[in-house]
């Protein structure tokens, strides 16, 4: 299990994702914060019992405590310090013993510094556990593991106003301790750590070195005393910094962070003890790759999270170590979508638009809200589009074998998934009431669910060219098809023209209008927008020289303008303002 926070809309929401062996799935998790939510660190005791930690804003700053029953996650209440001020309050690790005893670490600011703070669970309720803070200004609790319900290391970090230090406290059952921590070479930070019995803790984090870079720290916990190891040059050759560690025994623990090239290059980074400490070789796909954490079950096998950067995109990461070796595996990032796209959606305000890829990844721009998406689900067949809810909120995906899927506001009507079709479905069109919708498939059979009407379709007969989209006319209640030669077939709905029986010089690909408006658009594979009735041209691609084909259009009710998106996910703005790509 793999916990995080993902920002799609300017807002971070929690993010949640679980390896079955071979692939890696995202599990919805709550938000209960109204502004931000973000999970810092997850423990398992079993694939039915999890507990991952964070933060919760909104309007305070608030711990956030949620656990796993094997199917879904739930919030569970946890407790805010009475001297809290409200702001930067929050979890950053969890350990388990059993799922009748954890024990979470973070901090939280007071009117006058920042104290750490400590929860324990006793199998019923949250509660916090008082331990001794020894910095003046700030104290904090970065990491924490248990070896015994009776024998547990937190590590962070203590400020006396002056210097900063490593902090480590001990739980014996009892009370906490603070026996003296490991030294570093400058100001000093631990940031995680992994205990195997009472007597043996590996714990990593960094200290800052010569020309104030930083360098990792390890240090090595046998009951009683630290023992610290710097990699200032003479165990590593760049300077970096260490977030995690797991270890399986004495000697077998892997840590995992990042290195640094100052104006030059950043990546990931893995360090090993088996009885001293050393580099690792580790890939860095994309030359910014940060490791925040790491799990290991043997001396042969770990997994280890964190992120990197594709352009100016964050992507999760994910290492697998199976002997000696690390390599990336695929990992899964809400919002982000792979090619090809296959269409988009506007919201009905005009302040943003969705993208789909055919996978069912969503990606939201503008004010368009991410409602969900199909990211890591097994589909039977691929999206062909995506359709906006005319309430305002939420969207449709239809597959091509007439599956479709509801997120946010939009309602699920029925579908023609598991039922025989003719031909692939293409498109979908709500009502103006948003209380059904019309299926289209591309030898122009048409299917009503909900309180849309059936109003005839072009099943049954011979067509030119396959119909490849599908519009409504909100005033008659009617709709169109459009083939892909350009032709237009109107049922209760007025015709108002068509590039049918005219040279195009790419096919069509869809068919927009706008609610309330007298005509529809055309748009063509090579980014060609033809207008009909009263609706305006203010542009095309067609004539430029494109990376993709078109695949999509959507348009604005507000300004009549819209966008035309590729299969690259490329946007193209006509009358209306951009708001991004992927």
């Amino acid at each position: 299990m793999a916990v995080g926070s993902t920002n799609l809309t300017g807002f971070y929401t929690t993010l949640t994702e679980s390896w079955n062996g071979s692939t890696w799935s995202i599990d919805p998790s709550p938000d209960p914060g109204s502004f931000v939510d973000g999970l810092n660190g997850v423990s398992c005791v079993s694939p039915s019992y999890c507990v991952a930690v964070g933060y919760a804003v909104g309007p305070d700053s608030d711990p956030l405590v949620e656990s796993w029953n094997g199917r879904v996650w739930s919030v569970s209440p946890s407790p805010v310090p009475a001297d809290a001020d409200g702001a930067e309050t929050g979890l950053s690790a969890v350990s388990c013993v059993s799922s009748t005893w954890c024990v979470a670490v973070g901090s939280y600011a007071t009117a006058s510094a920042t104290d750490s703070l400590v929860e324990t669970w006793n199998g019923v309720t949250w509660s916090i556990s008082a331990n001794s803070d020894p910095g003046v200004t700030s104290n904090n609790l970065n990491g924490v593991s248990c070896a015994t319900p009776t024998a547990c290391m937190a590590v962070g970090d203590a400020t006396d106003g002056v210097a900063t230090a490593p902090l480590a406290e001990w739980w014996n059952g009892v009370s906490w301790s603070t026996p003296a921590g490991p030294t570093g070479d400058g100001a000093s930070w631990l940031t995680g750590v992994s205990c195997t019995t009472p007597t043996r803790c590996a714990a990593v984090g960094y200290t800052t070195g010569p020309y104030y870079q930083d360098w990792w720290l390890g240090a090595i916990w046998n009951g009683t005393t630290w023992a610290s190891a710097v990699g200032d040059g003479s165990l590593t050759s760049e300077p970096g910094d260490l977030n995690g560690v797991s270890c399986t025994g004495t000697y077998d623990c892997a840590a995992v962070g990042r290195y640094y090239i100052p104006g030059e290059t950043d990546g990931t980074s893995v360090v090993d003890y088996g009885g001293a400490w050393s580099d690792e070789s580790s890939p860095s796909p994309n030359t910014a790759g940060d490791l925040e954490g790491v799990s290991c079950i043997g001396p042969s096998w770990c997994m280890a999270v964190g992120s990197d950067y594709v352009g100016q995109s964050e992507r999760t990461l994910t290492e697998l170590a199976t002997g000696s070796t690390w390599s990336t595996v695929p990992s899964l990032d809400v919002g982000v979508l792979a090619a090809p796209v296959v269409g988009m959606a506007s919201t009905p305000d005009g302040q943003g638009y969705w993208l789909v890829d055919a996978a069912g990844d969503v990606s939201a721009h503008g004010d368009a809200t991410y409602d969900g998406s199909l990211t890591g689900e097994h589909l039977n067949a691929p999206i062909s589009h995506i359709v906006a809810a005319p309430s305002g909120s939420g969207y449709w995906l239809v597959a091509a074998d007439g599956g479709v899927f509801a997120f946010g506001a939009a309602t699920f009507f029925g579908s023609m998934g598991n039922r025989h079709l003719n031909a692939p479905v293409v498109d979908l069109t709500p009502t103006r009431d948003n209380g059904g919708y019309w299926l289209v498939a591309s030898d122009g059979g048409v299917f009503a669910f909900g309180d849309a009407r059936f109003r005839g379709s072009m099943g049954g007969t011979r067509l030119n060219r396959p119909v490849v989209g599908l519009a409504s006319d909100f005033t008659t209640g009617g709709y169109w098809l459009v083939a892909s030669d350009g032709g237009v077939f109107s049922f209760d709905a007025p015709f108002h023209g068509s590039v049918g029986g005219t040279r195009i010089n790419s096919p069509i690909v869809g068919i927009v209008t706008t609610p309330f408006d007298d005509g529809y658009w055309l748009a063509a594979g090579d980014g060609g927008v033809f207008a009909f009735g009263d609706e305006v041209f203010h542009g095309s691609a067609g004539g430029l020289r494109l990376n993709a084909p078109i695949v999509g259009m959507a348009a604005d009710a507000s300004t009549g303008g819209y966008w035309l998106t590729g299969s690259d996910g490329g946007v193209f703005s006509y009358g209306v303002p951009f708001y991004g790509a992927d």
